[in-house]
């Protein structure tokens, strides 16, 4: 392929005519080695070949990286057009909202305007987010064909909103292989059959695959070679519509080497100007590794410079998993001051699903504008919702944060098959001490009735304390019987000695005496008299001893008040928290926040 994207066969001159399909073996047009032999088929094989055999003018797959998408679109053209003139733009090289006819590769240009007789294909392997919506509308020349394959995950109803218009077909294979797939395929699986690593050691900084690209004479610095491409392919799995010139790469891959591993040598600012050169200049002097021809490539186009990775080095950041990494605040502001602007508002929410789908919690909390404003993202899914609410609380967002996870509670269904995340989002939202009580009450019975025990716990001790801020003395009651119950499930002899405790405390107030002897006893057998809780039952039985002992030392009865009068209606709401058969009395809040005493735990945001 030449600098302007145009395929020719291996025999002939640049100059010569464009290349017939069948011409083209499967490596050709973008099938990553080692190819299957025989190719595996794919259940959706007869419908991408029924496609590309009739009459619609574009037909686009769509599959998950690796997924097999360009092999089975590859096939099927080589099989029902191997006499038409193919033309392989760069993808990158093409955008706007009319890609086949506003400024783009020039031997595109060329090829649209004198079309062979015998019909042109316009291959596009790996198109993004702008090139798929517009492809989704086009209308190509008479005599052309464009035949495209997508990452799946650009299909997402925030980030393609349009359905494809009358003359194109969209093809979907799915999240992955199936059962009947697999079997056929074997070890040959698509997905599995592509070498990663050296792609990996680039990403990783690993020294070997560096130094195979550096330039003769040249000092090769992994760290700085990994932060320029870790920076480029962000770029990229972000789909961000804007050049990524050289100065601005620099400066983010200065911000990516800042939060390498600390044994990794420092890259400063010439090693990673010299390693924007010498990744670029690889794919020119035939240094790529195994697989990677070109780790990163420059477009010059009329809106500016591009650095575009190779597509390998995507899939396998993709794939890093517990070695990925999480942008850098750097990247997150520069994005957010090129898609500033009310008319980036569509760019700024495509980019940010992506990060979405890509992990990047915390840039795509700053992008989307959370529920339930009109123009939020519209098919996120709940756990989704629950991420970002995390991000956004640790980010010290609180408000943004209670709207995600009011989201939650919106898209999780309540029967019983997401008990664990909506009781997670309501427990964040139960502790807003700024809600409406009714609400905060709402939120935390939901947790006591469905969340983990020790979330449960927790809500049951708060709820005692929004009790007792309205009166309702009885409630308090069961709410703190209900904290004892869920500590003692969850084996948190610590949270279940303070529930005992604040019961023990409320019984006392309320004239319970014998009550509240015993669950100071309780109290003392659980964590004995050197924890907190244990010090404070200690101290509150030898008052009581006290009060029996001045009592009798007066020769009268001590003044016992009634008991308070049971609640006589308790306001509409989810069923509070039965009390259970175990009569054991705990204890109550007794300073002036409505929060446990001792320190509180709360549930992990990985929940």
């Amino acid at each position: 392929m030449t600098a302007t994207g145009r395929w020719r066969s291996g025999a002939e001159p640049d100059d010569g005519p464009l290349p017939r399909l069948r011409e083209l073996d499967l490596v050709a047009l973008g099938v990553h080695p080692p190819v299957p032999a025989p190719p595996v088929e794919r259940d959706a094989d007869h419908r991408i070949e029924a496609a590309v055999g009739g009459d619609d003018p574009v037909v686009v797959v769509a599959a998950p990286r690796l997924g097999g998408a360009t092999l089975s679109l590859a096939r099927a053209a080589r099989l029902l057009l191997g006499d038409h003139r193919v033309v392989r733009p760069d993808p990158a090289a093409l955008g706007g909202s009319a890609p086949l006819s506003g400024p783009a590769d020039p031997t595109l240009v060329e090829a649209l305007r004198d079309r062979p007789a015998d019909g042109l294909v316009i291959w596009l392997d790996g198109i993004g987010p702008a090139l798929l919506a517009a492809l989704l509308a086009a209308r190509p020349p008479e005599g052309a064909r464009v035949l495209a394959t997508v990452d799946d995950a650009l299909l997402h109803p925030d980030v393609t909103a349009a359905e494809p218009a009358p003359g194109v077909t969209l093809i979907r294979l799915g999240s992955g292989p199936g059962r009947a797939e697999l079997e056929r395929a074997g070890s040959r699986a698509p997905a599995t059959a592509v070498d990663l690593a050296p792609a990996r050691d680039l990403l990783l900084g690993r020294g070997g695959a560096a130094t195979r690209l550096a330039r003769p004479g040249r000092r090769a610095v992994a760290p700085a070679r990994a932060a320029v491409l870790r920076a480029a392919v962000d770029w990229a799995r972000l789909g961000v519509p804007h050049a990524l010139p050289t100065p601005l790469l620099a400066r983010l891959a200065l911000a990516y080497a800042r939060d390498l591993p600390d044994d990794a040598p420092t890259a400063g600012v010439e090693d990673l100007t010299r390693a924007v050169e010498d990744l670029v200049a690889a794919g020119t002097t035939g240094r790529g590794l195994r697989g990677i021809a070109r780790p990163l490539r420059r477009l010059r186009l009329p809106d500016g410079v591009h650095h575009v990775p190779d597509p390998l080095l995507t899939v396998a950041a993709d794939r890093l998993d517990r070695d990925g990494w999480e942008p850098p605040e750097r990247l997150r502001e520069v994005v957010g001051d090129l898609l500033g602007t009310a008319a980036d508002r569509e760019d700024r929410r495509t980019v940010g699903v992506l990060a979405v789908a890509r992990g990047f919690d915390d840039l795509a909390a700053a992008l989307l504008r959370p529920p339930p404003v009109a123009d939020g993202p519209r098919a996120l899914a709940a756990t989704e919702y629950y991420r970002l609410g995390v991000a956004s609380l640790q980010a010290g967002r609180a408000a943004e944060a209670r709207r995600w996870f009011a989201a939650v509670l919106a898209a999780a269904p309540d029967d019983g098959s997401r008990r664990e995340l909506r009781s997670r989002a309501a427990f964040w939202l139960g502790l807003d001490r700024d809600a409406d009580p009714a609400e905060r009450r709402r939120h935390l019975e939901l947790v006591v009735r469905d969340g983990p025990p020790r979330d449960a716990s927790d809500a049951g001790l708060l709820l005692a304390g929004l009790e007792r801020d309205a009166g309702r003395f009885d409630a308090q009651r069961g709410c703190l019987r209900a904290a004892v119950a869920a500590a003692r499930t969850a084996a948190d002899t610590g949270r279940e000695a303070e529930a005992t405790l604040d019961l023990a405390h409320l019984d006392r107030r309320s004239g319970r005496t014998d009550e509240a002897r015993t669950g100071y006893d309780r109290v003392l057998a659980l964590v004995g008299p050197d924890e907190p809780a244990g010090l404070a039952a200690a101290r509150a039985l030898a008052e009581l001893d006290a009060e029996d002992r001045e009592a009798g030392a007066d020769g009268a009865d001590a003044f016992v008040p009634e008991p308070l009068p049971e609640q006589r209606s308790v306001p509409a709401g989810p069923p509070r928290p039965r009390r259970g058969p175990d009569d054991e009395p705990a204890g109550d809040v007794t300073g002036p926040d409505d929060r446990p005493t001792g320190p509180h735990r709360t549930p992990s945001p990985q929940g």
